[in-house]
């Protein structure tokens, strides 16, 4: 009975913090406070990952708290078994706690390298949204209007760029490089109108994908509007210098090259009042996010 007394430490001190927290909400919501906003706000570049990424981050912590409560909460056990209970754990007791011990810890380890591995991953996915939204943004000086991580059916458009020149949907793909004496080398990717080259491999399902959702957003918005709204792809690819050797296919350009492709790219028109319709739909679904400073979940 007394071995248990580490363990019933432990669970009453989460149960002592999920309740100190319930109780500050409910004494939040007792003063009557409530935000000053009065509408949605917009999305930003990668809220989505960020949003994943908070998530691991809390994955990862209770992972990391459970690897180094388990030991503790183990040797606790031991001394209060030896100081209550006169005597130290039996051979069977000592083997079956050091099977769980080793079985809990094992799988434990397994689920935060996963975590581990996951943000990692979001984490450079989001940089590169960040990335190329930032640069996007700056089209807004040119009139263009700018959307970020659009919801589409269950998936999201990076972004949405919207002028007189027409709608582009826009995907980020950030890719990690590799390391070699030749840094050009290991930064350049070749683009023949429908697969991509890098150093360590050929990939169709990026351009595959950027087609995908760019002909989705065009079928949604002509109904949204009510006229034929064609919506053209583009391909980002932060930190890549991109070589092409075909004219045919997509554009696919590094996002410091935006300025140069949305100045020389063939226009197709758009009034302003078309743009202007074009844009009140676009800003209906990317104006979603509640404020939270008052959020009593």
């Amino acid at each position: 009975m007394y071995s248990f007394i580490p363990f019933i430490i432990i669970i009453g001190t989460v149960f002592i913090a999920i309740g100190a927290a319930k109780l500050f909400r409910y004494q939040i919501a007792r003063k009557g406070l409530r935000s000053p906003f009065t509408q949605k706000l917009e999305r930003f570049p990668g809220q989505s990952l960020l949003k994943r990424l908070d998530e691991l981050n809390e994955e990862v912590s209770i992972q990391a708290a459970a690897l180094l409560a388990v030991p503790i909460a183990i040797y606790a056990s031991y001394i209060s078994n030896l100081y209550f209970g006169n005597r130290p754990f039996n051979r069977i007791e000592a083997i079956i706690v050091a099977v769980l011990a080793i079985v809990f810890l094992g799988y434990t380890l397994f689920k935060l390298r996963g975590f581990l591995q996951e943000r990692r991953n979001i984490r450079l996915g989001y940089e590169g949204e960040l990335t190329v939204g930032q640069t996007l943004n700056r089209l807004m000086l040119a009139g263009y209007r700018v959307y970020h991580d659009f919801p589409a059916e269950k998936f999201n458009i990076d972004h949405i760029v919207v002028g007189e020149k027409g709608v582009f949907a826009i995907e980020t793909k950030t890719r990690s490089k590799h390391t070699t004496t030749n840094r050009r080398q290991d930064a350049t990717v070749e683009y023949d109108g429908r697969a991509l080259h890098f150093p360590n491999g050929t990939d169709i399902d990026m351009i595959a994908q950027a087609k995908r959702q760019s002909k989705w957003l065009s079928g949604w918005l002509s109904q949204a509007v009510g006229e034929e709204i064609t919506v053209r792809a583009v391909l980002a690819l932060p930190g890549w210098f991109v070589k092409r050797t075909s004219s045919k296919g997509i554009p696919i350009v590094n996002p410091k090259q935006f300025d140069s492709l949305f100045d020389h790219i063939q226009a197709r028109p758009l009034s302003t009042e078309m743009i202007t319709r074009i844009a009140h739909q676009l800003d209906q679904k990317c104006r979603d996010i509640e404020p939270q400073v008052y959020d009593q979940r």
